[in-house]
C-alpha cells in the first residue's frame, strides 16, 4: 500500500550492521540534512544488537530487526515513513514493508547488494552451523576482540568501504571503536556474517507498489565473497532491468555514501523526494 510523500514526510534511516556500527552512522547525513531546507523528520533508531538497543545473544533475522522499527512507527502514529536503508540493511527495510505496508510510503536503498547476492538463497543449515561452531563460542569471542582493534577497522575500511583511503578519518574510527566496546554487540554482527539475512528477496523488492530510489557509488564494489558479482555497470544494468520504474543513479564514493559523500547523498534523496 503506497502512502503519500511530501516535504513533511518522515524518514526512517536503517543503519548497516557491522563491527561498531549503530545509528551514529547517520550523524553526518543528519547534520547535513538539518542544515538545509529539509523539513522531513529523521528517525534514527539503533537496530537490535547495536548501539544502545538490546543485544540478544542469539541469531537475528531481518524480521526481528524490523519489528522494533514497525513498533516505533506505530507508536509515533505520524503516518507512513520513507525507509532509507544502507547496504545490506535493505532486507530489513523489505521486511518492514512486507509486515507493515501501511507504514511505508517509499524506499531509498543506498549502496544495496549486488542483485545476485540479494536473491541467492544461503543454506540456513550452514548458517546455524557457522553460528554454533564458529561465532557462538570462544572462537567468536576472540575474533570479535581482534576485529574491533583500530588497526583492523582502519585496514578493512580502506580496503572495502571508502573510495579514498584518506577519507577513513579519526571520527569514523572512533565511532567504530566506541560502538564495539560492548562485547554483546557481536551477536548482531555474527547474525549478519553467518548469513541469517541471506535469502531470495527479489519477489518482495520487485513487488513493491511504492516509489523506489536506488543510489550507488561510482566506485561501488562488493565485499568479501560477493566481489566477483559486483561490476558497477552490470549492477546498474540489472537493477534497471529488474526495477524499471525505480529512480537509479550514482554519486561519487564507494560503499558508505551517507558518510563518505554526505552532501551528494543528502541532495540526491532530497531532490528525489521533492519530485514525487
Amino acid at each position: 500500500m503506497a502512502g503519500t510523500t511530501s516535504a513533511e514526510q518522515q524518514l526512517l534511516l536503517i543503519h548497516p550492521i557491522g563491527v561498531g556500527l549503530s545509528s551514529r552512522f547517520w550523524d553526518r547525513f543528519g547534520a547535513c540534512w538539518q542544515s538545509g531546507n529539509n523539513t522531513a523528520e529523521l528517525l534514527t533508531p539503533d537496530l537490535l544488537g547495536c548501539g544502545t538497543a538490546p543485544c540478544p545473544a542469539r541469531p537475528l533475522t531481518p524480521e526481528e530487526w524490523a519489528e522494533p522499527l514497525i513498533h516505533l512507527l506505530r507508536e509515533r502514529n505520524n503516518g507512513p515513513a520513507v525507509l532509507v536503508s544502507q547496504g545490506a540493511s535493505l532486507p530489513i527495510a523489505l521486511a518492514v514493508a512486507a509486515k507493515a505496508p501501511e507504514m511505508v510510503s517509499a524506499l531509498v536503498a543506498i549502496s544495496p547488494p549486488a542483485w545476485l547476492v540479494l536473491k541467492q538463497e544461503f543454506p540456513q543449515r550452514r548458517a546455524r552451523w557457522l553460528w554454533r561452531l564458529l561465532f557462538g563460542g570462544l572462537i567468536g569471542n576472540l575474533f570479535y576482540r581482534y576485529a574491533r582493534r583500530r588497526k583492523f577497522l582502519d585496514a578493512f575500511s580502506r580496503k572495502n568501504l571508502f573510495a579514498q583511503p584518506e577519507a577513513v578519518d579519526q571520527e569514523w574510527l572512533e565511532m567504530l571503536n566506541q560502538g564495539s566496546r560492548a562485547m554483546d554487540t557481536r551477536w548482531a554482527v555474527y547474525s549478519f556474517l553467518a548469513g541469517f539475512w541471506r535469502r531470495d528477496w527479489e519477489p518482495l523488492l520487485t513487488g513493491l507498489k511504492i516509489p523506489v530510489q536506488i543510489i550507488f557509488g561510482t566506485k561501488a564494489t562488493g565485499i568479501g565473497s560477493s566481489k566477483n558479482w559486483d561490476d558497477l555497470n552490470e549492477r546498474l544494468s540489472t537493477y534497471k532491468e529488474q526495477l524499471p520504474n525505480a529512480s537509479i543513479s550514482t554519486i561519487p564514493g564507494r560503499n558508505v555514501l551517507p558518510y563518505e559523500s554526505t552532501e551528494e547523498c543528502v541532495n540526491s534523496v532530497r531532490e528525489w523526494l521533492a519530485a514525487l
